[in-house]
């Protein structure tokens, strides 16, 4: 039997700034599919490497879990918005606390500007110095959360005009994540920026030798390479009237005006 070598990227340090052993993922009515189950897949990948049921070569740390739970609003299945349905892990409960909280976007996603019991959550875990990452039109439940406070944040564009309009700072030239290590917050473009945005977290809060072997698991290397190990991601090509019509066309669903009650 040949000796397993290790990888070269696996002795360059790694980049994690806190301990994470724990990721909750928000399912709930007519979620994306792909907004929730790309980067739950991501993250339970990422939990079989650190446990060492996946191992492309020998690694020097020593085998540690990683607990992914897909959490739904309520008990039952979880019906996305393409029909999909989906079984959680669990119900989130008003004790719940992740090291990451991660909020995906979705037709659905825009119950959650108004739902307490998520709004609770996001400033719960955000006073709790956890890290809070969301997706395509879930970054909107971020925003109507109170915790930004002039972080810069990407997300689908069909919302990104509501949110500057609201006088957050998305960037007309969209990234394709952001990440600020202080605040702890994580924001990921739609569906295109998922998958690198989720392998980014993971590269960043693990590390590069398990950001590498989650990378290539999931063929994200191949796509953007070393651009995973960066709190910043790719830039998106702007399309300002393609934009524009999307914009009028989902605004109102994904990221509806505030009522004078929120003012």
């Amino acid at each position: 039997m040949r000796e397993r070598r290790t990888a070269p990227e696996a002795r360059t340090p790694g980049i994690r700034t806190t301990q994470i052993d724990s990721i909750g993922v928000l399912g709930y009515e007519s979620v994306s599919e792909q907004d929730c189950l790309t980067p739950t897949e991501i993250f339970k990948g990422t939990a079989m490497v650190l446990n060492g049921s996946i191992a492309p070569w020998q690694r020097e740390a020593a085998p540690r879990d990683l607990s992914v739970r897909l959490v739904a609003l309520e008990p039952g299945v979880i019906k996305m918005q393409m029909g999909t349905n989906v079984v959680p892990d669990g119900v989130l409960s008003e004790d719940d606390l992740f090291d990451i909280f991660y909020i995906p976007g979705g037709v659905g996603s825009a119950a959650l500007l108004s739902d307490e019991r998520v709004q609770e959550a996001i400033r719960r875990h955000h006073e709790a110095g956890k890290v809070i990452a969301a997706n395509c039109s879930g970054v909107g439940a971020l925003t109507r959360s109170g915790i930004i406070n002039g972080e810069i944040l990407t997300s689908v564009a069909a919302i990104a005009r509501g949110m500057r309009n609201e006088g957050f700072n998305v960037p007309e030239n969209r990234r394709m994540w952001y990440g600020d290590p202080v605040s702890r917050i994580w924001t990921f473009t739609g569906s295109y920026g998922i998958n690198g945005g989720a392998v980014a977290l993971v590269a960043h809060y693990f590390g590069r030798e398990v950001g590498t072997i989650v990378s290539m698991m999931f063929d994200t290397y191949g796509g953007i390479g070393d651009a995973i190990f960066e709190e910043t991601g790719p830039e998106f090509y702007h399309h300002p009237e393609l934009e524009e019509a999307f914009q009028n066309l989902f605004e109102p669903m994904l990221y509806p005006a505030r009522t004078d009650d929120e003012l």
